[in-house]
């Protein structure tokens, strides 16, 4: 379990360059990928006719994890040897998984091995490429965003590639993660049909997989709103409206990515692609649901949360206006009570009521009197 949104210190935010920093960060902090950041390495590569990895890096050392499997057996290596995808055996089915992208000359050697294309090594390389499908001569390229938040609350974005052929698919990472522990039991163990079926149905389920954070993500994204909501509500601060913008932010870089994944999808069915078995098109149709419902939800979610900035800027103004309307209130009790002090405050040599014996007194119970009948007046009238 991820770890409550972290709390900013109190003294910060009556602290106007403190609040300013703070959200700032915030949001910065948000963005897919620095594309910016990588505009100048990107165009050196370009103009050198080069291949870079433009990214950060995440690994010290690239690892690889190859299985070979068919519905009667399985084999499992974590050497860095690619020589079986040059000729792989119909036989069976092959998953090559790559952790890291740093590398560049590993991943030309494994594109060479593989004859992939020089612009899909480009792309796979380049974690700032927005999502795509691609179909070649032998292989499919295909790319995704996958993004969660971890314990810290900070969203981590990750670019996944994947290569489909007749029978392998050879998926890339830019770090060790969990997104696919449970295919992996599933081929280790015999679960399911994971070994029964062609490498396309592999690459479905790797990506059912990558969408199933998604889900796991706006559901975390809801509760933090859940939270965000009582706040509005109940103490609106500016804590709370910096959450709000983390939270839209979050939102709307989900959709982001959404959207190309299922133009992908919808690619992918349209075109008839026939790296696709029939058999499994349905399947590709039940991830094309799951990609809609996905991006209804994070949709959804940022309407609320739009909502609730709305709300939280009325709760402010509301706010604002009971206290003018409290200021105007006594403002307007004093105004009679200080025309009356003011008279009898002139220095005048001939007033007569200053020669009254009880004239101290008198003034007293009218200006006491002025003051309970406006208070009076005003709650009958609810101002007050």
């Amino acid at each position: 379990m991820r770890k409550k949104m972290k709390k900013i210190n109190p003294i910060d935010l009556v602290r106007p360059d403190k609040l300013l920093f703070t959200g700032l960060k915030t949001l910065t902090e948000l963005t897919l990928t620095p594309i910016n950041m990588y505009a100048d390495l990107k165009a050196k590569s370009k103009g050198k006719a080069e291949i870079t990895f433009i990214g950060e890096k995440k690994l010290e050392e690239v690892k690889a994890q190859l299985f070979t499997f068919n519905e009667s057996e399985v084999s499992e290596s974590n050497e860095k040897d690619f020589s079986p995808m040059a000729n792989p055996k119909d036989s069976h089915i092959h998953w090559l998984n790559i952790h890291g992208l740093h590398e560049v000359d590993l991943i030309q050697d494994l594109a060479k091995i593989m004859n992939l294309d020089r612009l899909s090594v480009r792309q796979l390389l380049d974690t700032t490429q927005r999502p795509k499908v691609e179909e070649f001569d032998d292989y499919l390229f295909f790319n995704i965003k996958s993004m969660l938040l971890d314990e810290t609350d900070h969203m981590d974005v990750e670019q996944l590639s994947f290569i489909l052929g007749k029978n392998y698919v050879v998926s890339f990472q830019e770090k060790e993660s969990d997104h696919f522990d449970d295919i992996r039991f599933k081929i280790r163990e015999g679960v399911g049909f994971v070994r029964k079926r062609s490498s396309d149905y592999l690459l479905i389920q790797l990506l059912d997989a990558i969408l199933d954070n998604y889900f796991e993500t706006i559901e975390d994204i809801n509760e933090d709103t859940a939270e965000l909501e009582q706040d509005v509500y109940k103490n609106p601060r500016q804590e709370t409206l910096l959450e709000l913008e983390k939270s839209k932010k979050r939102a709307d870089l989900i959709k982001k990515s959404l959207t190309p994944f299922m133009e992908s999808i919808n690619y992918i069915l349209n075109n008839r692609t026939s790296f696709f078995q029939k058999p499994n098109v349905k399947y590709i149709n039940d991830l094309r649901m799951s990609c809609a419902n996905a991006l209804e939800e994070a949709d959804s979610t940022a309407r609320s949360l739009e909502s609730l900035t709305n709300i939280y800027y009325a709760s402010l103004s509301q706010k604002m206006n009971e206290t003018m309307k409290v200021l105007t209130t006594v403002a307007t009790i004093f105004i009679p009570l200080t025309f009356i002090a003011g008279i009898y405050g002139m220095n005048f040599q001939y007033m007569p009521e200053l020669q009254y014996k009880n004239g101290y007194f008198i003034v007293w119970g009218v200006m006491i009197a002025i003051f309970i009948g406006m208070l009076i007046y005003f709650k009958r009238k609810k101002w007050l």
